[in-house]
């Protein structure tokens, strides 16, 4: 049997959301074989203990493989963060006996079961992937794919959930190869290390159901979401949470309960839900052309 693991790269910042991340895929598994990975980027000894207690808590083991910002990443801190770049680097941390990898995002959530992922024929693929919302818009999606340099026609996915088959990305040096492509054309990529990995892979990765990664827009139009993917600044644990996951809110907070991270989760006033009902109606009713176009894509991908 294949040995599988499920990762999540988080600094500080973002730490107690990572920990709830791995947690979610805990309860929508069933196969006690999972290994859970944390890629802790600049981490303190007090803060990886932290993540110890969590595991502890919840009755889960969570590996931390520290991590310290490489200097070839440094050089590009001006302009994104080290959490942004860490997953370039995470093949060097990453145990031997690896084969298959779920790779998260940390605000990420699972909210059905995931076996099937670890089981799915990735076709001899390295990678599978959910398209990216942009897909249902051409005209932005072609322009993005020229500027960072993919061939013509091809798809852009999001990289909030990744599926790789690790044992084929290590023999074939995928992400040193993206590495490479990152130092290369770093100035051309808007959507950071999501491009550079477009870039990598392109053409030559398996389109999963969008049910694998509903990005916050495909919400309205995504059967039965199995992993949910808080995309834009807002998050369900921040006072100005979306509407369309105010649920989520209460999850991270019970997650979180009984632990030092309990004041991670900032619940909205009454105003403050007032307001973000509003806002969503008013994001419907004025967004609908781009609405259509999104219902159009993703409703038959």
């Amino acid at each position: 049997m294949q040995q599988s693991a499920v990762i999540v790269c988080s600094d500080v910042n973002m730490l107690p959301a990572a920990c709830c991340t791995l947690l979610s895929v805990k309860r929508n598994l069933t196969n006690a074989g999972i290994e859970f990975l944390l890629l802790g980027i600049d981490l303190k000894p007090n803060e990886i203990t932290e993540v110890g207690n969590f595991a502890r808590l919840h009755g889960m083991a969570i590996k931390v493989l520290p991590y310290a910002t490489p200097e070839t990443a440094r050089q590009a801190r001006g302009r994104w963060s080290a959490a942004t770049l860490a997953r370039l680097y995470m093949d060097l941390h990453i145990p031997e006996t690896v084969e298959r990898l779920l790779y998260l995002d940390a605000d990420v959530l699972a909210v059905a079961p995931v076996d099937e992922l670890f089981a799915r024929d990735l076709q001899g693929k390295a990678l599978a992937a959910v398209d990216d919302y942009v897909m249902a818009f051409p005209e932005k999606s072609g322009a993005r794919q020229r500027k960072i340099g993919m061939g013509d026609g091809g798809r852009y996915f999001n990289a909030g959930v990744l599926l790789f088959d690790w044992s084929a990305c290590r023999t074939r040096g995928l992400f040193a190869r993206t590495r490479e492509i990152f130092e290369e054309r770093s100035h051309l990529f808007e959507n950071n290390d999501q491009d550079a990995l477009n870039v990598t892979f392109d053409r030559d990765w398996l389109v999963l159901d969008p049910r694998w990664n509903t990005q916050t827009g495909l919400l309205p139009f995504v059967d039965r979401p199995a992993i949910f993917h808080f995309t834009g600044r807002k998050k369900p644990w921040q006072a100005t949470v979306p509407w369309v996951h105010r649920r989520m809110a209460e999850r991270y907070a019970e997650d979180l309960r009984n632990t030092p991270w309990a004041s991670f989760c900032r619940q909205p006033s009454m105003t403050g839900r007032l307001a973000g009902f509003l806002s969503h109606v008013g994001k419907q009713v004025g967004g609908l052309t781009r609405l259509a176009r999104m219902r159009a894509y993703f409703s038959n991908s």
